[in-house]
């Protein structure tokens, strides 16, 4: 992600801009890698950021933070999401949860095309495990576009697969010819 210009300024941008909705906060950062997010959130005026790593990188994370002189506000907490507890529990909500919540969640779960990185389904766990009820996520939605484009080389694999799929008693001619004039 640091190599990443536009998608870090962008998160650098939106928890910038939302000062307001950080300040005095508990911010969980679900996949945290090198922190930067953890970075962004107590910059930002968070007053206790977790910054959740499952892998070695949570290391690189510590002294990124400590070096940044963070590591008063930023805890890097290595697991997964999934089977890890928070180091502390909320006071306020500790009659209606046992764990600790979080006021905010931020992540950088995107990849290519939204769900590459496969990352979404970790920061939905976090939500449900961890978010106090009318807490805030970072990014809290997201679009998907899509549209149907004919090309000449879809048509060509079309058509060596009708050419080149075995029959197995069957006909496939028909779904080809439709499948090969774009007739999906």
């Amino acid at each position: 992600m640091l190599e990443d210009h536009k998608r870090t300024g962008a998160y650098y941008q939106a928890i910038m801009s939302n000062r307001r909705q950080f300040k005095d906060k508990v911010v969980l950062d679900v996949g945290a890698g090198s922190g930067i997010l953890s970075i962004f959130a107590a910059k930002a005026g968070a007053k206790k950021v977790y910054a959740v790593e499952a892998t070695s990188v949570a290391a690189d994370a510590r002294k990124l933070i400590a070096h940044n002189k963070l590591d008063n506000v930023i805890e890097v907490v290595q697991g997964t999401i999934e089977s890890i507890e928070l180091p502390e529990k909320a006071k306020t909500y500790a009659l209606l949860s046992p764990r600790m919540q979080v006021d905010i969640i931020v992540s950088e779960w995107m990849g290519y095309f939204l769900l590459r990185e496969s990352m979404l389904d970790s920061v939905l766990v976090a939500r449900d495990k961890f978010l106090k009820p009318g807490g805030a996520m970072y990014p809290s939605h997201a679009n998907i576009y899509m549209a149907p484009i004919r090309t000449h080389m879809a048509t060509q694999k079309l058509n060596e697969l009708h050419v080149s799929t075995p029959c197995f008693n069957c006909s496939v001619k028909s779904r080809g010819r439709a499948g090969a004039q774009g007739n999906f």
